[in-house]
């Protein structure tokens, strides 16, 4: 019996290999560095939204809601993209992943690229709707993503990292240009800068306070615009895209009182926050296309005989 068991287990062993190899394992693995270990931009210029291409921000992806776009994405693996949790509610209704898609590797909306239908969103346990708290999902596609020149997967932070205050970001998407406006065709790129959060939360109470809103700034977002200028931010429709530090998503478009307001700057998901829970995710929804309940069928005539011997 000892020798059956034996046995059993090498074959498993090898199975479970297998399986491991025929997915290309080091695809589902995100990549995370340290913000210290980054150059600041060299360029710290703020600047105002203008078009740019995929192949800056490759890793950047059309959110489609029944083939419509309606979010951003960042893409972390082969098969795992990181949006805003809101992007799959309305009027407080989870969506689940059946109407939604994305197309990776794609400048203009609705063009080129290649689309891929989601197979499964994770919604952060913490998602508060009524503040956007933890606002953060992981889909799992349900195709492979090849990656080329204009899609790669983005780097995010170290669990617990910090930017330094007026740190120059960029956002990208495809959001409205004008607050009430129509989504862009194109592809934008704006640059702006980090602002403390002891101020943001506080022209953010006011802001509640004034209009009896439940707008809350919590240790889980990072606040970036242009401060007391305003001109600069990102807008509807570029939610669940990313925000950038030196060619790290370091933030996820989340919300904000109206757009390039002066006053009040654009609200995103601390995405260093997340990084332990996006790599268990990601561990967890591996995206394989087999099972270890697959390599048991394989194993039961082997079972059979050996017990039959």
């Amino acid at each position: 019996m000892l020798c059956v068991t034996l046995i059993l287990i090498a074959i498993a062993s090898c199975g479970a290999s297998e399986i491991r190899n025929a997915v290309g394992a080091e695809d589902f693995h995100i990549k995370a560095v340290s913000i210290e270990s980054l150059k600041p931009n060299d360029d710290s210029r703020i600047v105002g939204g203008s078009p740019t291409s995929i192949q800056n921000f490759p890793y950047t992806v059309q959110i489609l809601n029944n083939e419509r776009f309606s979010c951003g994405g960042s893409i972390l693996t082969t098969r795992h993209v990181l949006s805003a949790a809101h992007c799959y509610f309305r009027n407080g209704t989870f969506l689940g992943p059946e109407p939604f898609s994305i197309r990776a590797g794609a400048t203009y909306l609705n063009e080129a690229g290649s689309v891929h239908s989601v197979s499964t969103i994770v919604i952060h346990h913490g998602y508060n709707r009524t503040i956007t708290d933890n606002d953060v999902a992981l889909l799992v596609l349900a195709t492979v993503l090849r990656f080329t020149a204009t899609i790669q997967r983005a780097t995010i932070p170290f669990q617990g990292e910090t930017l330094t205050d007026n740190s120059t970001v960029v956002a990208v998407g495809w959001g409205r240009t004008i607050s009430g406006g129509e989504v862009s065709n194109v592809l934008n790129a704006v640059s702006v800068r980090t602002v403390n959060r002891g101020v943001c939360r506080q022209r953010y109470i006011e802001y509640a306070s004034r209009l009896n809103s439940s707008a809350t700034v919590t240790d889980n977002m990072i606040c970036a615009g242009l401060l007391d200028i305003g001109g600069a931010d990102t807008c509807q429709g570029d939610s669940g895209g990313p925000l950038i530090y030196n060619g790290t998503v370091v933030g996820i478009t989340s919300w904000g009182a109206g757009c390039a307001q002066p006053l009040y700057p654009g609200v995103y998901a601390k995405v260093s926050r997340y990084t332990t829970w996006i790599n268990d995710t990601v561990t967890t929804y591996n995206g394989s296309p087999r099972s270890q309940a697959g390599i048991i069928a394989v194993l039961m005539p082997f079972i059979f005989v050996l017990f039959r011997v």
